[in-house]
């Protein structure tokens, strides 16, 4: 289904694109919930060991993952 969106929208693209985007999008939305849903002692902790965290909700990191990939 996704391969199929993918030719509908970005005709242009070629199938070692698409297979590429594929690759690259999926494990990083199977994993996408852990940075999404930090939890109170997870923030404690960067902050003590001064780590940068930018919270971003689930559709923003989404988004922002795809608009990179279609580059």
């Amino acid at each position: 289904m996704v391969r199929q969106i993918l030719e509908k929208h970005f005709p242009k693209r070629n199938e070692i694109a698409n297979q590429q985007f594929i690759f690259a999008f999926f494990p990083f939305l199977y994993g996408v919930y852990p940075y999404t849903e930090v939890t109170e002692k997870q923030k404690e902790a960067m902050a003590e060991a001064e780590v940068p965290y930018v919270y971003m909700s689930v559709s923003e990191m989404i988004e922002n993952c795809i608009l990179n990939l279609m580059k």
